[in-house]
């Protein structure tokens, strides 16, 4: 009670993954101020079974991606923190560690994961750029974005070159939107690499 989804990804097995947050909006939409980490990751299996797979005690879930050799990748948006965890036989994230932590460049948002297994990942709240990180966890490059709000990428196209972003308007005034037009925009930016194809639910 008191939370809300906010994430949600196919897993390489088919299944569908969620994480939830404390909400963070009034019944009219307005912001509402957090005050607790209650957030958690579900699986909902092709069975249609919900298993919860972490403790509760996540600020704002935030991308999921498994790079290759599966390690699973998501983040805390409130702790500016990417994780990174293995996957057990069963299924379930263990052992977690920090995959990267504390770039100065806004916020971890949604990523997507390119061919060579690198992620793409949005810096929302005034990072206006997409970071690509090395499945070390290093920063490999910055993509500058005309946008202080970048939410979510996904590679597309006939080959999967082209890097689509998408932005938020959340909180910002309407004197700012005036001067700041591309806040909230649909961004198509060519990278140089190219993406994988999306995990499909196993139904």
């Amino acid at each position: 009670p008191g939370n809300r989804l906010n994430e949600g990804a196919v897993a390489p097995d088919g299944s569908f993954w969620v994480g939830t947050m404390q909400t963070n909006l009034e019944p009219d939409g307005s912001p509402r101020a957090q005050t607790q980490n209650s957030g958690s990751y579900y699986r909902l299996s092709p069975q249609l079974e919900l298993q919860q797979l972490t403790s509760s005690e996540y600020g704002i879930t935030n991308t999921m991606a498994w790079l290759p050799g599966g390690l699973f990748v998501t983040a805390d948006t409130s702790a500016n923190t990417l994780y990174a965890f293995d996957m057990s036989m069963d299924g379930r994230p263990v052992n977690r560690r920090i995959f990267h932590a504390g770039f100065s460049r806004g916020l971890p948002d949604g990523s997507c994961i390119d061919a060579d297994g690198y992620l793409w990942n949005c810096r929302v709240a005034g990072g206006a750029c997409v970071a690509r990180f090395a499945p070390d966890g290093s920063i490999d490059r910055v993509v500058e974005l005309p946008c202080s709000w970048p939410t979510s990428c996904a590679f597309g196209g006939a080959e999967l070159d082209t890097l689509y972003i998408s932005s938020a308007r959340f909180t910002m005034s309407d004197d700012y939107l005036a001067s700041h037009p591309f806040e909230g925009a649909i961004f198509a930016v060519e990278v140089g690499v190219r993406g994988k194809p999306a995990h499909l639910f196993a139904c």
